[in-house]
């Protein structure tokens, strides 16, 4: 069987850049410096891989957003200045050329990436720090952490409230599998465990999701495995659930809403991206600041990244079909 082609999107946080790497061989294949007083918070790509955005905070406060153009590999700032970027979302319809953000306070906005005007949307009634956001064609869909627990809230793209329900646990992140389902990762309180919240967008059944607690059988008791991110294939029928603290990857299914397999990494991971047309996976590291790939079918580690840079770990993997 031939190797998959595919190319990654990293940043080296030590070196201010960002790097295109061919995946199968790891070789640099442009790398691209940005101000050192910057730090990405995001990788974003278009639908059509042709462009790639990067909101940054600035030490001054002055943060920004690069632009990648993925045909020539060259790098540029876009000409408006945008509030600390916790959050960061594309829209993918390249029509509506818009991405929404939220700040550290939670306030809510869209950017309109042609008129470059940037337009607040609201802040939530109490304290809250949205932890996620994910949109499609017809919505915003987004995760927040407040005192009481978590709540998960869709907007309207032009930002009005459509629905909100509180969940149990902590959210840790949002994802959004094609507009079939909703996934929201979530861990632990005093009252609740750790698990996954599905919402079965395909059905627009919003209003009964399904919890999946996600322990992990082999861990000490009490600690926590913090699931924080998920991969679904395209195919939609399993979700990969990356837990940083257990070392692990949950494996669901999404039909039946339970867990199938469960993958002892053996490393601390942050992200799980999906490698097109293969069943390996790249994974990332906040403690380590590297990369490692993983064979799906097994649950085998293949590799490390052998390097002193410091990998971010927010990546983003381009099909071979992208623009060369």
């Amino acid at each position: 069987m031939g190797t998959t082609a595919y190319k990654l999107l990293v940043i080296d946080g030590a070196s201010h850049t960002l790097l295109a790497v061919d995946g199968p061989s790891g070789k640099i294949l442009h790398e691209l410096s940005f101000p050192p007083d910057y730090t990405p918070t995001d990788i974003a790509v278009n639908i059509e891989c042709t462009r790639a955005y990067l909101p940054a905070a600035s030490t001054s406060g002055n943060n920004v957003i690069f632009a990648v153009d993925l045909k020539d590999y060259s790098l540029s700032r876009l000409s408006i200045s945008i509030p600390y970027p916790a959050q960061f979302t594309l829209s993918p319809d390249n029509d509506y050329t818009a991405a929404y953000l939220t700040d550290p306070a939670g306030t809510l906005y869209r950017l309109d990436l042609k008129t470059m005007t940037l337009a607040g949307l609201g802040t939530p009634g109490t304290k809250a720090s949205c932890v996620g956001l994910a949109t499609d064609n017809t919505a915003l869909y987004s995760a927040w952490e407040h005192e009481s627990g978590g709540t998960v809230a869709v907007f309207s793209l032009q930002g009005r409230l459509v629905w909100q329900r509180d969940v149990a646990g902590i959210p840790t992140n949002i994802i959004l599998d094609s507009g079939r389902c909703l996934l929201v990762p979530f861990t632990n309180t005093a009252f609740t465990g750790e698990g996954v919240v599905l919402f079965n967008i395909a059905r627009k059944n919003l209003t009964t999701p399904t919890v999946i607690t996600v322990q992990c059988p082999s861990c000490p008791s009490g600690l926590a495995a913090y699931p924080c991110h998920a991969a679904v294939p395209p195919d939609g029928k399993t979700a990969y659930i990356a837990s940083e603290d257990s070392s692990s990857v949950i494996v669901l299914d999404l039909a039946s809403a339970r867990i199938i397999d469960r993958f002892v990494i053996g490393r601390s991971i942050s992200r799980l991206y999906l490698i097109p047309d293969s069943h390996l996976a790249i994974a990332s590291s906040n403690l380590f600041g590297d990369l490692c790939c993983i064979d799906l079918n097994c649950g085998e580690l293949l590799s490390v990244t052998a390097t002193n840079r410091q990998l971010l770990s927010y990546i983003a993997v381009l099909p071979a079909g992208e623009p060369s």
